[in-house]
């Protein structure tokens, strides 16, 4: 019974990994998207000036990269105290 919980754990854990990122990818594009219609040209200038290349980007498919960075990059929050 211990085995089979710790077995279930990892599999979770491993498809969590995998299902992350790509959910993080797909909400960054959709949200990239939704951005596009009101400030594309604005915000892949911005890019541009502060030294991304975005020549021949979206940017949903900036977002969608952020969101694959992002499923990665969790922050941790500390309290002092404790």
């Amino acid at each position: 019974m211990k085995m089979e919980k710790a077995l279930a754990a990892i599999v979770l854990s491993l498809v969590m990994i995998l299902v992350i990122p790509i959910l993080g990818s797909f909400f960054g594009a959709l949200s990239g998207w939704a951005v596009s219609l009101v400030w594309n040209d604005e915000i892949l200038g911005f890019l541009g000036r502060i030294g991304v290349d975005t020549n021949g980007l979206t940017l949903w498919q900036v977002g969608a990269a952020m969101g694959f960075l992002g499923g990665f990059l969790k922050t941790s929050v500390h309290k002092k105290g404790e």
